[in-house]
């Protein structure tokens, strides 16, 4: 090795962190706040008003829909709503409420929305209901249920059950993107829909179900099964995962009951190609990432959810910047709450853009439960790009 290069080599190790694990965070200088939907406000008019789990679709350059659950609490809610809210982005005024599937011996949980190749939007809903199960009231999912528009938003049809695919029932939609002209579909199965009468085994041991793509060529009016990714991944126990594409493949991020963080990479059919365990890799991340998010901007891949970190009081809304080829992460961004600040139960979240290169601001929508406020809110969070990426 010539003496300069020895040098090199030197400075670059002096330089560089000592662990991964070691990541400072960052956290932006501006940050600017307004609550969509108020649940005290609710409450003070009569309404359920715990509003949790917010996701988006956009309709044009400027509106977006919002759908959210509402209900009386986190948990064992029969009779939680899913309802949707329109969102003005450009001026940022929120329209009328309107509840898409309710049902008193039900409770509509999660909505997850599709926009299809056709214009078509689909929203679809993780519906429970509460049985005794292991001497507890338990959730027991019943099947996704879905609506749809197919007039820009405008107006939904009826709650209908999604049914089986390939002979297997789905109970949770995690997200939906479209590629290569189809849309792929992450869903996750549960034991109660595979003809079983409880969540555990004979021995006591807890059952959880299992995480698979689905593909649609047909705008949702079918479905195909492409791969059961828990077990391509090693036969792990997985639940909330996100997708995105990378390359001729994707990369999928999963939260696993092991109270583990993973990245994965995939082929275009979804075999395994790499993977990471980022809770191991990185100090940051003492656990999972809840409800992640994965997106592109200026070809830089991000990871967007719920972390607890060991410096802080409480749970926090993370951003992870990726490196792909490695799966490190290489920036750590807090975004909420502020410095010292607790919250109560919040942060699955969703983001969107507004402006282009120094004026881009990253909006996100999320559900955050403020002290004094008992309930949670669903709130839009804006940041300067600059400052974040």
């Amino acid at each position: 090795m010539s003496p300069a290069l020895k040098t090199t080599l030197l400075l670059l190790l002096a330089t560089a962190p000592a662990c991964a694990g070691e990541l400072l965070p960052v956290t932006p200088e501006q940050k600017n706040e307004q609550t969509l939907v108020d649940s005290e406000q609710l409450a003070a008019a009569g309404e359920e008003a715990y509003l949790a789990f917010p996701t988006i679709v956009w309709l044009d350059d400027d509106n977006i829909l919002i759908s959210y659950k509402r209900g009386r609490s986190h948990a064992l809610d029969l009779g939680a709503m899913l309802e949707i809210v329109r969102f003005d982005t450009h001026t940022n005024e929120v329209g009328a409420r309107q509840v898409v599937g309710v049902d008193e011996g039900l409770i509509y949980q999660m909505g997850e929305w599709i926009r299809f190749p056709n214009g078509r939007i689909g929203l679809y809903a993780d519906v429970q209901r509460v049985a005794q199960d292991g001497g507890r009231n338990r959730h027991h999912r019943t099947g996704v249920q879905w609506c749809r528009s197919d007039d820009g938003g405008r107006t939904f049809g009826p709650m209908q059950e999604m049914g089986p695919v390939d002979g297997v029932e789905y109970g949770y939609i995690f997200e939906g993107i479209v590629s290569r002209g189809q849309v792929f579909m992450l869903a996750m199965s549960f034991p109660e829909l595979t003809g079983r009468k409880s969540l555990f085994d004979e021995d006591g041991k807890r059952l959880y179900g299992e995480v698979s793509v689905l593909v649609s060529s047909d705008n949702g009016e079918s479905w195909k099964h492409v791969r059961n990714l828990s077990r391509e991944f090693g036969g792990i126990d997985i639940n909330e995962s996100s997708l995105a594409e990378y390359g001729e493949g994707y990369i999928v991020a999963t939260r696993g009951y092991d109270g583990r963080a993973r990245l994965h990479v995939v082929d275009k059919d979804f075999h395994l190609v790499r993977e990471s365990d980022m809770t191991s890799a990185h100090d940051m991340i003492r656990g999972v990432v809840g409800r992640p998010r994965l997106f592109w901007r200026d070809e830089k891949l991000y990871l967007l959810g719920r972390n607890h970190s060991a410096n802080r009081p409480s749970m926090e809304l993370a951003l992870f910047r990726i490196r792909p080829d490695s799966l490190a992460v290489e920036r750590y961004v807090i975004l909420d709450p502020d410095e010292g600040a607790r919250v109560g139960d919040s942060y699955y979240a969703v983001p969107y853009f507004r402006g282009t290169g120094d004026n881009a601001l990253l909006n996100v929508i999320t559900y955050r439960t403020q002290p004094p406020r008992r309930r949670p809110d669903i709130v839009r969070l804006a940041f300067p790009w600059s400052q974040v990426h």
